[in-house]
């Protein structure tokens, strides 16, 4: 079973053409899906797009009735995802604005069937890259993954910021089972680093990537990121994780 984790705060304007995208890659995949849409307490309709596919897809609607941000996004939709899933099947996680592009999810699923743990959409391996990204953004986004490849290496990743990932539902198993309430501790975009940290720093893992090209100019909806708000919580993650390293890892239920 795949379950695909999509997170959505007013994205009424793309989510609709990315499910049924999605739906026609994972069709051609051999056993079954569903999609876990994560709305983030949305006001635009985005609600409203999803059910008008909700009827020909097999969907079910998590929904927040205020914006809790990216953290309790990922938190909710990632805990019920593990709870359901069975230890073999497969999580992804993608953002609901269609910047992450569905015909790449044939290829990490492939990635998965070779033993490997988590499989991340990549723009910084050959082939992968940005359409319309703005400067400032990419700056940012080429500095943190810099500062964590460096600092926080785990092998096999080089993009740590993207949001589109697939995992053995046994490795967010076993992070949240160890973390428990502190799984993802991040209220914003750095919730997605934090949680390939987290479950790295109990398990080992194998991790791969496949290269994306990042289709920004395919994005209806403003952007939710505040440049500013993201430094300082890419600040605090960053010390975090380099204090986390002088203490004992948690234990997994069982140690």
């Amino acid at each position: 079973m795949i379950y695909i984790v999509v997170l959505a705060y007013n994205e009424a304007s793309g989510i609709a053409a990315l499910l049924t995208e999605l739906a026609s890659e994972l069709g051609r995949q051999p056993g079954a899906y569903r999609f876990l849409v994560v709305d983030d307490g949305s006001t635009d309709g985005t609600l409203d797009a999803v059910r008008l596919v909700e009827g020909g897809l097999p969907v079910t609607v998590l929904r927040h009735y205020e914006n809790q941000g990216v953290g309790a996004a990922f938190n909710t939709g990632l805990r019920h995802a593990a709870e359901v899933a069975q230890d073999g099947d497969v999580i992804v996680t993608i953002e609901g604005d269609r910047t992450n592009r569905a015909n790449i999810i044939p290829e990490m699923l492939r990635e998965l069937d070779r033993n490997i743990d988590v499989v991340c959409a990549s723009r910084y391996i050959p082939g992968g890259a940005y359409v319309g990204f703005p400067l400032t953004r990419r700056i940012l986004s080429w500095g943190a993954n810099w500062v964590m490849r460096v600092f926080y290496r785990v092998p096999g990743v080089k993009d740590y910021t993207i949001f589109y990932r697939a995992y053995r539902a046994r490795v967010l198993k076993k992070a949240i089972a160890a973390y428990q309430e502190r799984f993802i501790e991040s209220r914003g975009f750095t919730a997605n680093a934090e949680i390939l940290f987290k479950a790295a720093s109990i398990q080992s893992l194998h991790c791969s990537e496949v290269a994306m090209v990042y289709r920004y100019d395919l994005k209806k909806g403003r952007s939710k990121m505040r440049i500013l708000k993201n430094l300082y919580e890419y600040g605090v993650l960053f010390l975090k994780f380099l204090g986390a390293r002088t203490q004992e890892r948690p234990r997994t239920r069982g140690e």
